[in-house]
């Protein structure tokens, strides 16, 4: 086959998977299921882009493929990515403990090393967001901070469990400002968003946002808005489908980080079941990954993001009124594409 009809091919072959996709997610959206952005990428192309419902839960503004979504605990990846960029560059080690960088924590600080922080087994307890929020507090980084500094035992001892808390990733956060001598924001813009070309992903200031620009605000399924209030920057991650396919991209080609670094970061802490690593579940199979699949929920956001290598597949979904239905939507979508 000459390579003019090859080509015809495998464009008609991807214009009747997009079609069958369409389809599927339009016939979700009028069922009232889909609220969001869906991005498919298949062979280092993206073969399907669509945004569906509103903006805000006025109605009063679609959505579009600009738009940014609070991407939950997938901003995880963040923190944990530019401490191993400070570990490759020498400037800390793994094994360093908490009370080097905040010699102000209580004496619990020196038995919870970097590793501890990044795989979730330090045994600092979760942050009582709900407290917060049930008084309408306009949650700050000075309170939680007040809060960890509060804490007089931990849940477990360092390195025998595994609980999940916006504590490790908050910690990183202010351990990679400290070590670099810039601010989360500064580092990312100048290590990770410049450099391999995330153009949309930003740190919003607090929640509700002050400037609504291209966000996608989240609303529940009676299309009332969120109503908890937050300022603390390096929590607000927002992005568009694009800039997180960008990121899987780059991650997974071992430019932002080494192999053997993205290995560590797929390790959890090995006790329990649903654990989740810095990367949520990266699978690994012969030296090779496998799977990427990342999960985040916050309020009534709610996205997905997974690759699989292999088959050169990358789906993204990213949502402003929660479902619970994304893993679905991702598992039929791959079973669309992957079909010959």
């Amino acid at each position: 086959m000459n390579k003019i009809l090859l080509s015809l091919l495998v464009v008609s072959l991807s214009s009747c998977k997009a079609q069958e996709i369409e389809t599927y997610l339009s016939q979700l959206y009028e069922a009232g299921k889909l609220n969001g952005n869906v991005l498919v990428a298949k062979n280092d192309e993206v073969i399907y882009e669509r945004s569906f419902g509103y903006a805000d839960p006025a109605k009063n503004r679609l959505l579009t493929n600009e738009h940014r979504f609070n991407i939950g605990s997938i901003y995880k990846e963040f923190p944990a990515v530019c401490i191993l960029q400070l570990k490759e560059r020498g400037m800390l080690s793994l094994d360093d403990r908490l009370r080097e960088f905040f010699p102000g924590l209580p004496a619990w600080a020196e038995e919870i090393s970097v590793t501890h922080l990044l795989r979730y087994s330090s045994g600092l307890p979760r942050i009582s967001w709900n407290t917060y929020f049930g008084q309408g507090i306009n949650v700050t980084e000075e309170h939680i901070m007040a809060d960890l500094e509060g804490i007089e035992t931990l849940e477990f001892a360092p390195g025998s469990g595994y609980l999940y808390t916006n504590y490790s990733p908050i910690l990183l956060i202010k351990i990679v400002e400290k070590v670099s001598g810039k601010t989360f924001n500064e580092y990312l813009k100048e290590n990770i968003f410049t450099p391999y070309q995330i153009t949309s992903l930003v740190l919003k200031e607090q929640f509700p946002y002050q400037d609504t620009t291209l966000m996608a605000i989240p609303f529940n399924e009676e299309f009332q808005p969120d109503g908890y209030k937050i300022k603390v920057p390096y929590l607000l991650l927002s992005a568009t489908t694009r800039d997180m396919y960008q990121w899987l991209k780059e991650l997974h080609a071992f430019k932002v980080l080494t192999k053997e670094s993205v290995q560590f970061l797929s390790q959890d802490a090995g006790t329990g079941d649903d654990l989740q690593s810095p990367l949520g579940h990266c699978q690994w199979e012969n030296e090779q990954v496998i799977e990427h699949s990342h999960h985040g929920s916050s309020g009534s956001y709610e996205c997905l993001v997974t690759y699989w290598p292999q088959e050169e597949l990358t789906i993204i979904i990213l949502t402003n009124q929660k479902h619970r239905n994304l893993r679905e939507i991702s598992g039929r979508i791959k079973e669309m594409t992957n079909r010959l």
